[in-house]
């Protein structure tokens, strides 16, 4: 077996690939788009995307009893949910201070893992309960927020050293129409200020 038949077409290849990469400007990537190879399906004419944005110094800081808070939203016997469809609300509040005069009003966005029956609710953790999540109202207790909507705003009381806000909301079980399972019901919802 002649091993130089082998090793001189690796070494051609592998300066190819060096001398192409050399080619590349220092400054970004190479015009030339890479062919992606006949799996990924036929190429064709596309366009740009644009992604503009601010980076800002208005904003507020979230009160340290609110960045972490555990609200208890009670137990409840399953033969409860036989003849209703949610539990009693309870109330939660997230708080701002230190607000710079350019912030007028605060809301809320709350994220999380929707329920699989009823998208606007949080999903309890899988292993625990199971037919019913967690519905999120605004203050006045009947106004639903959905999961990854933006809460109403509130106004910044403005002061001298800073303005602030309380933003409250009441949090309860409700039946997602499918049979109900006993165990823990416990969730998490991350959430988001948005400023204005």
């Amino acid at each position: 077996m002649n091993i130089r038949k082998h090793i001189l077409p690796v070494a051609l290849a592998g300066l190819m690939v060096s001398g192409s990469a050399l080619a590349t400007p220092a400054d970004g990537p190479s015009p030339i788009t890479p062919n992606p190879g006949a799996a990924a399906g036929t190429q064709g004419a596309g366009g740009e995307v644009k992604f503009t944005g601010e980076i800002t110094d208005v904003s507020c800081d979230v009160s340290t009893a609110s960045k972490n808070q555990s609200v208890d939203l009670g137990k409840w016997a399953k033969s409860y949910f036989e003849s209703r469809n949610e539990t009693t609300e309870t109330p939660f509040t997230i708080s701002v201070k230190d607000c710079p005069s350019s912030v007028k009003t605060v809301a809320v966005l709350f994220d999380g893992d929707k329920d699989s029956g009823d998208n606007s609710l949080l999903k309890v953790t899988s292993g625990g309960a199971s037919g019913v999540g967690i519905k999120l109202y605004e203050a006045d207790r009947s106004t639903p927020i959905a999961i990854g909507s933006v809460s109403k705003a509130v106004n910044v009381v403005a002061a001298e050293e800073g303005g602030s806000a309380d933003l409250n909301f009441f949090a309860d079980y409700k039946s997602d129409g499918a049979p109900i399972a006993v165990g823990a019901a416990n969730s998490v919802s991350n959430f988001v200020m948005i400023y204005n």
